[in-house]
């Protein structure tokens, strides 16, 4: 039996990963960490009157009999208690982004590695159906030579909260784009050099983040991928996420579960419906949008635990995710182009 701990029972670490966690075969959730007693008590009737609850995720971290944590902390914590958990000897799974600064990105990666366990960052986008098939169909050719990528997103603002903090979150592109700009990576599988950004508070003028921007990140061999994201759009709008190469086109739209494939020498048009497996689309987030790959991402982090793997989203692909978006945070803030290398060795 594998016993989890989770450090921050909130309302993300709640109905994302605990009830999927409770899903789980062989896995005990052992012990929960909030500071509000009402999540605690939430808790408990998530998985059951045996869990331990604690105020402090410190006090979770120093339990002995727990093999493993998941970090749902305000993104300025997971540094802290990432290294803890590690330090303790526990397979972590924390969510995103790995750290605020790629100083913090390292020194967990480095403390993982002396330590032997399997950290994994929660970029659950990768283990949602709809891009893995995309990503599958970009790799037997479909599009031939993959030149571009994009992916628009028009939604509504964030929940309030933390999540309006600067200091907190480390910012927009980092708390909400990092998701997107990973999937660019996993799926152009070329190192990004250079990052051009835009972005503006122009709408939603009580919070200290951006609520839109506009992003082009340049990729080794000419590919390039671009982003545009509107936080005060909250209604008609779905994720699209596409990707054009020199014989076809793939274009997917998250909330509708659909890929659409154009050939380019036929007029070949292919629609496809990605539909979800079991019960993997439970997780509703806080637009009131599905968001699937959360299960299996949790599924993947207790298979690598168990058979000694490298998981998918690892360290040094994480790390490389928060660099793009402190790179057009940067952009943004300089109103110039900033390479990924000064961000890297900064």
């Amino acid at each position: 039996m594998l016993k989890i701990g989770l450090l921050g029972a909130g309302w993300f670490g709640r109905e994302a990963h605990l009830r999927n966690l409770a899903k789980l075969e062989d896995v005990e959730i052992a012990a929960v960490s909030s500071r509000s007693p009402a999540s605690l008590e939430a808790s408990r009737e998530i998985a059951g009157p045996a869990l331990r609850t604690f105020s402090d995720w410190r006090e979770v971290v120093a339990l002995d009999e727990l093999d493993a944590v998941i970090i749902a902390l305000t993104n300025d914590q997971h540094y802290d208690a990432a290294m803890a958990a590690l330090r303790k000897g526990k397979h972590v799974l924390c969510e995103k982004p790995l750290g605020l600064t790629i100083t913090q990105c390292n020194e967990i990666i480095s403390a993982a590695g002396d330590s032997g366990k399997v950290l994994q960052i929660g970029h659950e986008m990768r283990f949602q159906r709809l891009y893995r098939e995309m990503k599958e169909m970009i790799e037997e050719g479909a599009v031939g030579d993959l030149q571009l990528m994009w992916c628009r997103e028009f939604r509504g603002p964030m929940r309030q909260g933390w999540r309006s903090s600067e200091a907190l979150t480390g910012g927009t592109i980092l708390e909400k784009n990092v998701h997107h700009l990973d999937l660019f990576n996993w799926m152009m599988d070329r190192p990004p050099l250079r990052v051009s950004a835009h972005g503006g508070t122009n709408v939603i003028k009580d919070r200290e983040i951006l609520d839109n921007a506009q992003i082009l990140i340049d990729y080794e061999g000419g590919r390039r991928a671009s982003l545009e994201l509107c936080l005060f759009a909250p209604y008609g709008g779905d994720c699209e996420i596409g990707a054009c190469g020199d014989l076809g086109r793939i274009d997917t739209k998250n909330q509708a579960l659909e890929l659409v494939h154009h050939r380019f020498d036929v007029p070949d048009r292919l629609i496809m419906q990605i539909a979800d497996e079991g019960d993997a689309a439970n997780f509703v987030d806080s637009s009131g949008r599905v968001d699937r790959g959360i299960k299996p991402e949790l599924e993947h982090f207790v298979e690598c635990i168990r058979q000694g793997r490298t998981p998918l989203n690892d360290g040094p692909a994480a790390r490389l995710a928060v660099a793009v978006c402190l790179a057009a945070q940067e952009s943004i803030r300089r109103r110039e182009s900033v390479l990924i290398a000064e961000i890297l060795e900064s």
